[in-house]
């Protein structure tokens, strides 16, 4: 073996028995983040269930009788009707939450209604309040429903067919397939999850590997052996790199297997199954090569910098702009961007990412993405290999 296969070896036998990386990058992203999304959409479902089927306190102020719009909401049995004298006494009942929500009927809109006009309507309510909230698009509800059968009714006693208020009649068929569109959905939030694991998978490696090698003194055992500098540099950013790339990895897994566990809660929420094909799984993790190798160079980097782990640490801010922001942007930029944006580093892979899930492939955008990741790292490896070479950075004290 090669002194780089010798340094690489033993750097990635030592952390791997370190039980806060194999947590942190193996048992978090694929058990910990599956229970953690089955409970959030589980209770997530089950409160919506109990939203819809809850009996909700709700009033009526009319200031002249409109018995055929009262008698459609009081027909209602998920609501609980309150009368009342005043609008002041209904705005108070809704402070108190008596009521959730009041109907005002103005003395004008039964007249209104039986001259075929529009009878002006008043919904009270707190927006502030998620059971107001609930009551008021519960009664818009109700309210729809009544203005689709008055209108039938005055097209009957019209004698107009109901084609008459429809000139146009419009059917929507999606031609996309059920990965495509379950793709789009993934493709909102996971580059982002993606880039998190790269990015910081590796972070307690990298910081131990370099500065705590400085704060132990077994930085220079290891600078008098003989592997060269750059064997050494290039050991440990592989161990930094598979480190991370086993993060982003499971991170994906840990994402398709909560979707795939809780298949129903997901259909349930957003109306489409899920299915995710290998091939879009595959490409997913090849991109992620060139952002574990970029996010590991510049752990590396400044790791090989600080004088001890707890410095690493306070240097890690500017780290954290530099890929969570782009990644943060990938949720406002389009899966079909300007090839330009292929240089940006992170936002690149991250675009990358909601394309070859959302069956958005663009191959220059692809390849541009490719080679300007690979550049970048190239570049951080190489000032990294140069920082080893200044006695003054290895041995700052």
């Amino acid at each position: 073996m090669s002194l780089t296969q010798v340094i690489f070896l033993k750097e990635l036998r030592e952390t791997l028995r370190d039980k806060r990386v194999i947590l942190g990058v193996i048992v978090s992203p694929l058990l910990l983040t599956p229970c953690l999304m089955g409970a959030v959409m589980f209770f997530g479902s089950k409160k919506a269930v109990e939203q819809q089927s809850a009996t909700l306190e709700v009033g009526i102020y009319q200031e002249a009788e409109f018995p055929e719009l009262t008698q459609a909401i009081e027909a209602n049995e998920s609501l609980e009707i309150t009368r009342y004298q005043s609008r002041e006494e209904s705005i108070e009942a809704i402070k108190t939450t008596a009521s959730r929500a009041v109907v005002v009927i103005p003395s004008e809109a039964r007249d209104t209604f039986l001259a075929h006009g529009s009878a002006p309507i008043e919904i009270l309510y707190d927006p502030a309040n998620e059971n107001s909230s609930n009551a008021h698009g519960r009664l818009r509800g109700i309210l729809g429903d009544f203005n689709k059968q008055q209108t039938q009714a005055r097209l009957e006693s019209a004698q107009l067919d109901p084609s008459f208020i429809q000139p146009t009649q419009i059917t929507s068929t999606s031609v996309a397939e059920s990965s495509a569109v379950s793709g789009f959905v993934l493709s909102i939030f996971l580059p982002y999850i993606v880039i998190m694991g790269a990015a910081f998978g590796g972070l307690n490696t990298a910081f131990d590997l370099c500065a705590g090698e400085k704060e132990r003194g077994t930085m220079e055992t290891l600078l008098v052996s003989p592997a060269s500098r750059q064997d050494i540099v290039r050991g440990k950013l592989y161990t930094i790199f598979v480190v991370s790339l086993i993060s982003a990895i499971c991170s994906i897994l840990g994402i398709v297997a909560a979707i795939s566990f809780g298949q129903q809660i997901v259909t349930s929420l957003f109306g489409e199954s899920f299915s995710i094909s290998y091939l879009n799984l595959a490409a997913l993790v090849a991109i992620v090569v060139p952002l574990a190798l970029l996010s590991s160079a510049a752990l590396l980097l400044v790791s090989t910098f600080a004088r001890n782990p707890k410095e690493a640490q306070a240097y890690i801010f500017p780290f954290i702009v530099i890929f969570l922001f782009p990644a943060a942007l990938s949720f406002v930029f389009d899966a079909e961007s300007p090839l330009y944006v292929g240089f940006i580093p992170v936002l690149n892979i991250a675009l990358s990412m909601k394309q070859l899930l959302s069956d958005a492939f663009d191959l220059p955008f692809f390849t541009v993405t490719l080679a300007s990741s690979l550049a970048y790292a190239w570049v951080s490896i190489r000032l990294v290999a140069s920082f080893f070479q200044k006695e003054t950075i290895l041995f700052r004290s």
